[in-house]
């Protein structure tokens, strides 16, 4: 007989079937053409946290917290430095938290690790950051360039991104 401890059950299983599920409910209920934007941004994202706090235990504050900073960061500095604060403080809590799993807790037990996701999170937070620091700097370039294009296709506009 195989034995799987729990929590390495949960994930695969039991939430990607209920994501599965809760996405054709999203779908019929909560259609473009019935509700607005932001009532479908909040219900994803208590249902991401839902899978999430399933998956990771408390651990899931951890994505809150990093969020939560980083967004703030970006909300409360100016564009020419956004950028450079976003990485610094996403890879500083992304480190802090790896360490303090590594050597705080035990080690050697296997656990529903929370720092994967983490990473990408950190990722996709300074990918954004850095993007609406590109976005902001094309003002500065002449118009009628075959690389300005390129670069305002796939920009992000600091207002679209951070604020409703």
């Amino acid at each position: 007989s195989l034995s799987l401890p729990l929590p390495s059950l949960l994930f695969p299983s039991t939430s990607t079937l209920f994501a599965l599920l809760t996405a054709f409910w999203f779908r019929l209920y909560l259609h473009p053409s019935k509700t607005s934007p932001f009532v479908r941004h909040v219900v994803a994202t208590l249902l991401g946290f839902y899978f999430a706090l399933f998956c990771f235990g408390w651990y899931a504050l951890h994505f809150l917290v990093q969020s939560g900073l980083t967004y703030g960061i970006m909300i409360l500095t100016g564009v020419e430095h956004m950028h450079k604060y976003c990485l610094v403080v996403a890879l500083g809590y992304l480190s802090f938290c790896q360490i303090t799993r590594v050597y705080v807790f035990d080690y050697g037990m296997y656990s529903a690790d929370f720092t994967g996701p983490m990473m990408v999170i950190t990722q996709k937070i300074t990918s954004l950051a850095f993007e609406i620091h590109d976005g902001k700097k094309l003002i500065f370039f002449k118009p009628d360039t075959e690389c300005i294009y390129t670069q305002q296709k796939y920009n992000c506009n600091m207002q679209k991104c951070i604020r409703p």
